[in-house]
């Protein structure tokens, strides 16, 4: 491996025939225009001081292009600098229209290899697939094919435009160019069968667009692999095509890590994704291509989730998919990859997956409307499924299993009764959550009914409105207004555009009536002369009723079905551990069995210890917060230094390390309380730890 300084344009667009070939492994060109902008503010600054500027490390393999015997860099690491830099020029040499041929023709001659036999090698820099159509076409001003959203065509219009302003400003385009010229990089070559490019790829730092974790796992399946080609076109293409529906990776990264969670059974941090993936991979030892193929099968299911309209489901898990969609629940996706896989591996039937998606969405939309802390749900669902199944005789029964193991969940996880969501839909503000209003008003409409309303032709209307005029302010106080605006009694739809505003009530019921399709939401309003508190709350009643008939939850009774004994304890719930045998503790998606609360306090700071050893010194001196019932008040340090310890409770403390103890002695409750206090310390989120307890015999 060598490193030098060099101008970027002379090393790698100056040769007269060379091939400069993005590998299918790196992620996509991802600049945005901020990250343009900015170069462009740098070049700009060139240009007046007439200095050099460095843009940054670019990791390359130099070899020989077997097909035409070309010289040829594979980019290891900084493609998105030297596209950048490309579609400058070309942006340039198309703003060029002062006959400068000096200009046109030196740009020419660093993108294009003018005297290639092939037209496959014509344009030196050979970007991936997907972005290789767009600069391809840029390139041969074929705009027929641009994606005016792809980040191609829209930097390489920015470039255009701020070079077609500095030109008009007098800048020449020689000096546009020579700026471009000075752009600097160290570039690090590596020798073919001596250097590691995975190692070097994922240990750069390097400025710019950070690396996803999709990025990661793209380059730890890809780049190593001598088919890497095929296992592109075959595999990880058409994921992307499943799951990008835009110019960026949420979609991918999202998709892997509820796959891994799913793999894992346990939450893992984002942070954690890339490293529990190689892990995994490793434990199971898979070839690329059976983890391709892997992926592939379920990112075929994770699109169903997220385009259900497109999926090949039928019309009822395609209504409860959207509807989750709707109010923004993705909770549930490592539970759903589990079920919708033994659907496709014929393990369970078409009613079942039928039944068992709505069990889930309806549970999801009766804590939402009763807002429900959400912060326990992805913990719950990510080992769902193989808590229920933990007994395999439990799969003879597969939807009563799921059903009775969801009514067995106490606190946070708990299906809300009808009562409180009787009165959580007659109270709440439910407007103020658009997605579930939109949702909730268009269910209680569409009902089982054949004909359904379409959520984009409506608006949801105020009755009474949301700022009243005086013939409104004479039967309601500001009070009452405040109180049940934007509650269900008061809320509709029409298709009036907002129309409706602070109208009268004489003037609203006259375009429910003429321009509203809800018969049901209606049929209470348009019989009134007059709208009052009185009126929003028999009609919340009303409203109430249809959505409890309609969000109906029944749990199975069946003695048979069985469930491994043990409860988990969240961090918020650790006062529940009195009384309770552990059995073990999670971390970050990392199961790890203990039996004596005295020990998680220990075992967990030398877990985080691992990850991050400088925090552990900051941290001596952390003292109990709050009261201390069953330690010396004096001696309350949690993390502290041998000689702070009184002798008289050597015992109540423990070595993590040379020269630094935690307090492990004392009740339950007391190591809970230190062990909280560490993790939030840490800064741990809550959902990445729990406590697995036995059941409390009867």
């Amino acid at each position: 491996m060598q490193a030098s300084i060099f101008n970027a344009t002379e090393r790698f667009f100056a040769p007269v025939q060379m091939i400069l070939k993005i590998p299918v492994y790196q992620r996509n060109y991802d600049w945005n225009k901020n990250n343009v902008k900015r170069l462009l503010d740098d070049l700009h600054t060139v240009i007046k001081t007439k200095e050099h500027h460095f843009l940054g490390a670019v990791v390359y393999l130099e070899s020989t292009n077997s097909d035409i015997g070309l010289p040829e860099y594979l980019i290891i690491d900084g493609q998105q600098r030297l596209t950048t830099i490309t579609l400058m020029l070309q942006a340039l040499k198309d703003a060029t229209v002062d006959g400068d041929a000096f200009t046109t023709g030196t740009i020419e001659s660093f993108l294009i290899n003018t005297q290639s036999p092939s037209q496959e090698y014509k344009i030196k820099l050979k970007p991936i697939k997907s972005d290789n159509i767009q600069y391809s076409a840029l390139l041969k001003h074929d705009n027929s094919k641009l994606d005016e959203n792809s980040h191609i065509v829209e930097n390489y219009r920015l470039a255009k435009q701020t070079f077609d302003n500095w030109l008009r400003q007098g800048i020449a385009s020689r000096e546009i160019l020579w700026a471009i010229r000075q752009l600097q990089v160290v570039g690090i070559s590596l020798k073919e069968g001596e250097d590691d490019p995975q190692i070097i790829f994922e240990s750069i730092n390097s400025t710019g667009v950070a690396l996803t974790n999709s990025d990661l796992i793209r380059n730890f399946l890809l780049m190593s692999d001598h088919d890497q080609e095929r296992l592109f076109e075959d595999y990880w293409l058409p994921i992307e095509n499943k799951l990008r529906r835009d110019n960026s990776n949420h979609a991918m990264d999202a998709f892997f890590r509820q796959f891994i969670i799913m793999k894992k059974n346990s939450v893992v941090a984002e942070r954690k994704v890339y490293q529990t993936f190689v892990d995994t991979f490793k434990n199971e030892n898979l070839s690329h291509e059976q983890a391709l193929k892997e992926i592939k099968d379920y990112a075929e299911l994770y699109a169903s989730f997220m385009y259900p309209a497109e999926s090949s489901y039928n019309d009822d898990i395609k209504t409860d998919l959207a509807s989750l969609n709707r109010i923004n629940q993705s909770t549930s996706y490592p539970f759903f990859l589990h079920v919708f896989h033994d659907y496709e591996n014929n393990e369970i039937d078409e009613e079942t997956l039928t039944k068992v998606i709505h069990l889930i969405t309806i549970y999801l939309i009766r804590r939402t409307i009763c807002d429900v802390p959400s912060n326990s749900l992805l913990g719950f669902f990510a080992s769902y499924y193989a808590r229920t199944f933990k007994l395999a005789k439990n799969k003879k029964k597969y939807y009563e299993a799921i059903n009775k193991y969801l009514f067995v969940q106490q606190n946070q996880n708990e299906v809300p009764d009808d009562n409180q969501l009787k009165n959580a839909l007659i109270h709440s503000k439910l407007y103020l959550n658009k997605g579930l209003c939109d949702l909730i008003m268009l269910d209680i409409e569409n009902g089982n009914s054949k004909e359904k309303l379409n959520s984009e032709d409506l608006t949801i209307e105020h009755i009474m409105p949301q700022t009243m005029s005086k013939s409104w302010r004479k039967n309601i106080s500001d009070e009452e207004h405040d109180e049940f605006v934007h509650t269900l009694g008061n809320l509709s739809i029409t298709g009036y555009n907002s129309e409706m505003s602070n109208k009268s009530f004489a003037e609203k019921k006259h375009i429910l009536e003429e321009n509203s399709k809800a018969i049901i939401l209606n049929k209470d309003v348009v019989d009134k002369n007059e709208w009052t508190i009185a009126d929003i709350k028999a009609r919340a009643e009303r409203l109430a009723d249809i959505l409890l008939n309609r969000y109906e939850l029944n749990p199975i009774e069946d003695s048979r079905i069985e469930f491994e004994a043990v409860d988990k304890i969240e961090l918020d719930n650790l006062d529940a551990t009195t009384g309770r045998k552990l059995v073990s503790f999670t971390l970050e998606g990392s199961k790890y069995p203990v039996k004596y609360f005295k020990d998680v306090p220990l075992q967990v700071i030398q877990i985080l210890d691992q990850d991050n050893p400088d925090l552990l010194e900051s941290l001596v001196g952390l003292t109990w917060k709050g009261t201390l019932n069953d330690a010396n008040q004096n001696n309350s340090f949690i993390i502290c230094q041998k000689k702070d310890i009184d002798d008289k409770l050597k015992w109540s403390y423990s070595k993590v390390r040379d020269g630094i103890y935690v307090m492990t002695g004392g009740s339950a409750h007391r190591n809970m309380h230190v062990l909280k206090q560490i993790i939030e310390a840490y800064k741990v989120p809550k959902d990445e730890f729990y406590l697995s307890v036995k059941v409390k015999e009867n």
